[in-house]
């Protein structure tokens, strides 16, 4: 039994031992492979420097998509940037710059309406004209705010706030007064009012925002009242389709659907410029409180500070004090005494040079121009142009995002009102996208050297490279008006003597001559 228990153990070891073999081979090959992907991964790692982590430079962290970032921030940047826009002027002049450079007074409507390769219906497009101006002074609820102030309101809490909205109110709405004959009013909405902390997975809202399967909005939750009302706000919202509301939004990333604040990138660099200049301030103010000093003579001649007979302290010599005025005389010193003047090194003279640097990249991150931003405007004409023409593509992106946004929404919505008011009638076979057609005039960039640009543009025309109307709106007049006055004051003028140099014909060749003049001269 004992030689029958060995024989068993025998021929069970050797068909184990193959098992083994293959089992210690299999976990070497794992081995060798897990060595050679973290070997990879490490190479990998470090084909980029900026991918190295060192000690004096931590790697970035990514943290979740746009929505989550938005959470985890938005409110806090929305109340710094208010923060510095009140308290801090270079953020005020970024905010002003950039509002009066993408909307200015206002982006203006020309109605346009036509047929498909048709011309124009000047009765339609005066009639929907006439309803625009008047409804410009009272476009929103509140009455207080025309037009132009209601889009530099909007796009302002668009850049220090990272959005702002508007809700469209179209026909008979309980208690509201339109205020003019076009039913038709818009309501402003700050940032706040649509809480970014209203989140329910089950009906897919998140951050107050009802989205479908494919996230876009449905519906939009807002508060009834505004959550920095004080002790009277109670956290109410009120369900809000998304067809009513639009939003104009700062937006980076694909996916994200509430906006951040445009001073973000530059909040920091200001609150430096903030405390640099009231470092220097109050530096400045020590040392104008700074005059002089007496510098002492001989010991002796002040005498012993005790009575050398009863060894009693004397009293002090008396505070003295030098009136300094222009043109005195010091002739009350002492043997031995010298004034010497107190040199503050104040004021500092690289306090412009290093505040201009780094306004530069404020205006850099702001999508602003530096001039603007610094109001120093050094430069020769070419310097100045090639800014503002670089400068100028930021602002028409912004400008075209706005009437994207907000002007052709609330164009599309004063349309479909006036035609259900019957203040404009739809003609027979035109469609509403027809008698929608119309010129959005936004601001223009301006003019460094006018005769030049006049110059340029008059040859673009002549040339045949632009309409008249277009170097018209291109000025950021309306064609039509420009137009009719030119003919009242001809109409004034009948019969009377035409100054020198008013003929068209006159000045076209007036015009080309300097321009080829200009042309043929070098540049400075």
């Amino acid at each position: 039994m004992a030689g029958l228990t060995a024989t068993v153990a025998r021929e069970r070891l050797q068909a184990l031992i193959p098992t083994d073999h293959a089992v210690i081979a299999a976990e070497a090959r794992h081995d060798q492979t897990r060595r050679e992907l973290d070997s990879a991964r490490r190479v990998q790692a470090v084909v980029h420097e900026a991918t190295r982590p060192s000690r004096s430079r931590k790697m970035a962290i990514d943290h979740g998509s746009g929505d989550r970032i938005v959470g985890l921030d938005a409110k806090q940047l929305r109340d710094s940037a208010r923060a510095l826009c009140r308290d801090h002027d270079v953020a005020r002049t970024v905010l002003s710059v950039l509002v009066q450079n993408v909307v200015g007074s206002g982006i203006d409507v020309i109605p346009a309406p036509r047929r498909r390769g048709g011309k124009v219906d000047r009765g339609l497009a005066q009639d929907l004209r006439d309803a625009w101006d008047l409804w410009w002074d009272r476009p929103e609820v509140t009455w207080q705010h025309d037009f132009g102030k209601s889009q530099q309101l909007l796009f302002g809490g668009c850049a220090r706030d990272g959005e702002s909205f508007f809700q469209d109110l179209t026909g008979r709405i309980p208690y509201l007064d339109h205020g003019t004959e076009v039913p038709f009013s818009i309501e402003m909405l700050e940032a706040d009012l649509i809480p970014l902390d209203f989140n329910d997975e089950a009906r897919n809202i998140r951050q107050g925002v009802e989205r479908n399967a494919w996230g876009r909005p449905v519906a939009w939750h807002v508060y009834k009242q505004h959550p920095g009302d004080g002790l009277y706000w109670k956290a109410e919202t009120k369900r809000v389709p998304a067809e009513f509301i639009c939003q104009l939004a700062n937006i980076d990333r694909i996916h994200q659907v509430r906006g951040l604040s445009m001073f973000a990138p530059v909040m920091n660099r200001l609150r430096d410029i903030q405390d640099y200049e009231d470092s220097e301030r109050i530096a400045a103010k020590v040392a104008a409180s700074l005059c002089a000093q007496i510098i002492k003579g001989d010991a002796s001649g002040y005498g012993s500070s005790k009575d050398p007979v009863t060894g009693q302290a004397l009293e002090a010599a008396a505070y003295r004090a030098l009136t300094m005025v222009p043109g005195m005389i010091g002739d009350d010193l002492l043997p031995g005494e010298q004034i010497e003047i107190l040199d503050s090194k104040r004021p500092n003279p690289n306090v412009a040079v290093y505040i201009n640097d780094q306004l530069r990249r404020v205006a850099g991150g702001t999508s602003t121009s530096h001039s603007s931003v610094s109001k120093n405007y050094d430069g020769t004409y070419s310097a100045q142009r090639q800014e503002l023409v670089e400068q100028w593509g930021a602002y028409a992106m912004l400008g075209e995002f706005f009437t994207a946004r907000t002007m052709r929404p609330i164009w599309t919505r004063f349309v479909q009102a006036c035609l259900l008011a019957r203040i404009v009638r739809l003609p027979r076979g035109w469609t509403q996208r027809e008698l929608m057609a119309a010129i959005f005039v936004r601001p223009q960039m301006p003019w460094i050297d006018p005769l030049k640009e006049a110059l340029a543009r008059g040859e673009m025309e002549d040339r045949g490279w632009q309409a008249p109307q277009q170097n018209i709106l291109l000025s950021g007049n309306d064609p039509e008006e420009v137009l009719r006055l030119r003919e009242d004051w001809r109409d004034q003028t009948a019969g009377q003597s035409t100054p020198e140099g008013t003929n068209p014909d006159d000045t076209r060749a007036s015009r080309r001559s300097l321009a080829r003049a200009l042309a043929l001269k070098e540049p400075e």
